[in-house]
């Protein structure tokens, strides 16, 4: 039985789990839910599929999970050893404590900063939310530029954030990097040298081309 996703391409979070699904190589099946319609905070999907009403879940045959990065590690624990993916988390010592320190960067620092400033910008708008918290914009613009400042600094050392190797910290940023052209924040990349060729290696790969053909 193919592995079953519910959720959107249009979500961030999904994006993440069908890349690590592509560069596994794994068949799956998306079970589209859509969020303009609010079917994730139905009462039975709530119930039976993600308690807090978000996308995505994956089914695999007797296991049920619901978020993203739970689910990344999950298929490459199970059908992905060998692919290197995580590869930086079963090392030394230092490589372990560098993967983790990626790991907590990405999820404490970058992505609540893109993603609040894509809320504020762009989804509270089309939400019908009202106009964007100026206060707010400016907290995630300072966070998400010394993010950038640290990226740039970590890839004059390494090619990717973890580690010389494409790992799934890489990957989980790959759905938000986009945005900052539609927020008009381009120069966030291209006036990092490092952070750009960075993206140009990352972006380059076969799974996020197929994902956005």
């Amino acid at each position: 039985m193919a592995i079953k996703v519910y959720g959107s391409m249009l979500s961030t979070c999904t994006q993440r789990v069908v890349s690590v699904l592509i560069e596994l190589g794994l068949d799956y099946e998306l079970s589209e839910v859509n969020m303009q319609k609010g079917e994730q905070k139905a009462p039975d999907y709530i119930k039976d599929f993600h308690p807090f009403g978000r996308i995505p879940v994956l089914d695999d045959g007797e296991i049920r999970l619901f978020e993203s990065r739970a689910i990344c590690q999950y298929l490459v624990a199970k059908y992905g050893k060998q692919h290197g993916l995580d590869a930086a988390r079963h090392g030394s010592a230092a490589e372990i404590g560098t993967y983790e320190q990626a790991a907590s960067v990405e999820f404490s620092y970058f992505d609540p900063s893109i993603s609040g400033l894509a809320y504020e910008n762009i989804f509270k708008k089309f939400m019908r939310r009202g106009d964007a918290d100026a206060d707010a914009v400016a907290a995630h613009r300072a966070t998400l530029s010394d993010t950038l400042d640290h990226y740039e600094r970590v890839l004059a050392t390494r090619q990717y954030l973890a580690s010389n190797d494409f790992s799934l910290i890489d990957l989980y940023h790959l759905p938000w990097i986009p945005f900052l052209s539609k927020l008009g924040l381009e120069g966030e990349i291209s006036s990092r040298p490092n952070l750009e060729a960075w993206w140009k290696r990352a972006s380059s790969r076969p799974s996020w081309q197929q994902l956005n053909k």
